[in-house]
């Protein structure tokens, strides 16, 4: 059995996915995309509201640190430096695939080859460049395996993923207006699942 996706690979300059943590001076970044941050990009750029989840290609990305400072605009003075990590090629760029329940993109997939868009935090600080440099229709067979990127539990059958033991976590949903939105459960790295195998880390024929 497969599943028809539509298979997006990205270029990218330098980017910042940050974990949400409450608090405190350091801010750590995700090393893969999650359904909320991709979703969000494409709505903002392409107006499209659309299931969609992705990941770096390993060996191409390192972790580094950037520290900035949040600037209070009525007093007029920036607070505490804050250190956050970020991914910076390890070649030339860093590289992403992101992939579509191919019935929901398929009428997207001309739009979208070969434009630019900036993903995660800090873009005002030149992060986040991003490039579709190809895009295409795949099969990928369904296995089971161990999950590797974060995708909302409720879109999980949109990709063909049946839960067998999970991990969850929670990812921020806009609402349709874009200016409030709630916590929605997901699927988390690490959750033993049947889905494609393109978003498996590790094919595995036992539960674990």
């Amino acid at each position: 059995m497969n599943k028809e996706l539509l298979e997006l690979k990205l270029e990218i300059d330098s980017l910042i996915i940050g974990e949400r943590v409450k608090g405190g001076i350091f801010r750590p970044c995700q090393d893969t995309i999650p359904s909320s941050t991709i979703e969000g990009a494409l709505k903002h750029h392409f107006g499209v509201e659309i299931p969609a989840v992705g990941f770096f290609e390993e060996n191409t990305y390192e972790f580094d640190e950037f520290t900035y400072s949040v600037r209070d605009k009525f007093l007029n003075i920036s607070k505490m430096p804050i250190i956050t990590t970020y991914l910076r090629p390890k070649n030339d760029k860093i590289k992403a695939k992101v992939y579509i329940p191919l019935y929901k993109g398929d009428n997207l997939k001309d739009e979208l080859k070969d434009t630019e868009f900036q993903l995660g935090a800090l873009k005002s600080k030149g992060f986040g460049k991003s490039k579709i440099v190809e895009v295409k229709k795949i099969e990928s067979g369904i296995k089971q395996g161990i999950l590797k990127v974060k995708v909302f539990e409720e879109e999980a059958k949109d990709f063909g993923i049946e839960l067998i033991s999970s991990v969850y976590g929670y990812l921020f949903k806009p609402d349709s207006f874009s200016i409030g939105g709630t916590y929605k459960r997901a699927l988390f790295p690490g959750s033993l699942v049947k889905a494609p195998e393109v978003l498996l880390k590790e094919v595995t024929y036992y539960d674990e």
